[in-house]
């Protein structure tokens, strides 16, 4: 299949990716757990990748919850546990995460000025981010926020002031440290200062030739690696878009690359080979760094996009992320990742005695084992409640989520119409 076909929602494209080959009882199970996307466009790969981006991060998280959790002398220290050392920089996923959202955003524009598409109409764009990312987002703080104000004593009028500062996305600006509330918000703040200057960056999309606008994408990604380098000294500004936008136009050149005559080639097993040693040579490469992921290696966006890209064009690589099991739990991504710290946290205060004597290795598979289970159930109920309808652009929420609802309060008019009240 052609690239061509993965774009455009007329095409040949939606039979063939959105039902791929399975077990017909498994893909009806995962129907409604699937992504629904604003033009009907799906791109499997995507969701395949977000699960390696969100897996990544999860197990960060686990590990480290685990690992703190330890009692004194019963394991390695940090610094001889090869593991831990592993999975301490499996934070690198929320560098994917913006290579990704980097893709997604700029690939409208880039259809657009090759006039493969009508022009991105800014309104439908900004109002489709507040549509679809606000409310799982203010409901997932306000849910944190009563369950640290009945849990902790004094926590509900003192994280006030976070509250609103986590909900207007200016928590890492005016308290220069991540949310009080969720932690990991830090992330979607950075997100939103992209989402707010992606039109602008999308400009260099604009230039007409291939020569000078992917010289200039590098440029710019090369620039904003600089740029991280500068601002890392301050802690409010390590938290912001600027020491993270090398990322976001990694996925510009993503898009430019899928958009390519070259990526119309047939997949290759060579890039299999890519991604077989890719990814251990990137976790390999942070271990190694002083600085992990944050002191951000002038090679790491690089690298992400190369295996990106492998992920399209790979055999084996693109059977596996674009698997229907592995693309839905990435579509559900955004719901993991908002809920996945409250959760390891609360059910490992319960299990925590279970493997309390075992070595690290054994503790996390066991720990893996029994949060898993109940973070997939719980993310998947709040993402087919409250993320889903939020998915699709004829809102509203409500009627999404609840489809009986309309029909209802129709039928309530209706019927105070014909009793000559309405």
């Amino acid at each position: 299949m052609e690239i061509s076909d993965r774009i455009y929602p007329e095409s040949k494209m939606t039979t063939a990716v959105v039902d791929p080959p399975g077990p017909a009882a498994g893909l009806r199970f995962l129907e409604p757990y699937r992504r629904i996307t604003s033009t009907g466009q799906f791109i499997p790969e995507i969701d395949g990748l977000r699960f390696i981006a969100i897996f990544s991060v999860y197990i960060f998280h686990l590990a480290s919850d685990v690992y703190h959790r330890s009692s004194p002398g019963y394991s390695d220290s940090p610094a001889s546990n090869g593991l831990y050392l592993l999975t301490s920089v499996l934070n690198v996923g929320v560098p994917l995460f913006f290579v990704i959202s980097g893709f997604i955003l700029g690939l409208p524009f880039a259809e657009a000025h090759r006039n493969l598409r009508k022009p991105v109409s800014l309104k439908k764009y900004f109002l489709r981010r507040v549509t679809r990312l606000e409310p799982p987002y203010i409901l997932c703080l306000l849910l944190f926020f009563i369950f640290k104000g009945v849990t902790t004593v004094g926590a509900a009028t003192r994280l006030v002031p976070n509250l609103i500062a986590s909900i207007f996305y200016m928590h890492n600006s005016i308290f220069g440290r991540e949310s009080a509330i969720n932690g990991v918000a830090w992330s979607l703040e950075v997100e939103v200062q992209f989402y707010i200057l992606a039109p602008v960056l999308a400009l260099a999309f604009a230039i007409p030739k291939a020569s000078i606008r992917r010289p200039a994408l590098a440029s710019l990604v090369l620039l904003a690696t600089g740029l991280c380098k500068l601002v890392s000294s301050s802690q409010v500004l390590h938290l912001s878009l600027l020491a993270h936008a090398q990322y976001f136009l990694a996925g510009f050149i993503m898009a430019e690359v899928y958009l390519s005559d070259g990526a119309r080639r047939r997949r290759h097993w060579l890039w299999d080979l890519i991604s077989l040693g890719g990814w251990p040579l990137l976790l390999a490469l942070l271990v190694r760094d002083p600085g992990g992921v944050w002191g951000a290696p002038s090679w790491l966006p690089w690298l992400l996009l190369l295996l990106t890209i492998a992920a399209f064009q790979g055999v084996v690589v693109n059977r596996f992320v674009t698997n229907p099991w592995i693309a839905t739990v990435g579509g559900m991504c955004y719901t993991i990742y908002l809920l996945h710290v409250y959760i390891i946290v609360v059910v490992e205060r319960v299990t925590e005695p279970i493997g309390g004597n075992a070595v690290f290795p054994l503790r996390l598979l066991i720990q893996c084992v029994l949060v898993s289970p109940i973070l997939l159930t719980i993310s998947a109920a709040y993402f087919r409640v409250i993320e889903r309808p939020c998915m699709r652009p004829d809102w509203p929420w409500v009627k999404a989520a609840f489809p009986r609802v309309k029909s209802l309060c129709m039928a309530r008019v209706q019927t105070q119409v014909d009793d000559g009240i309405a």
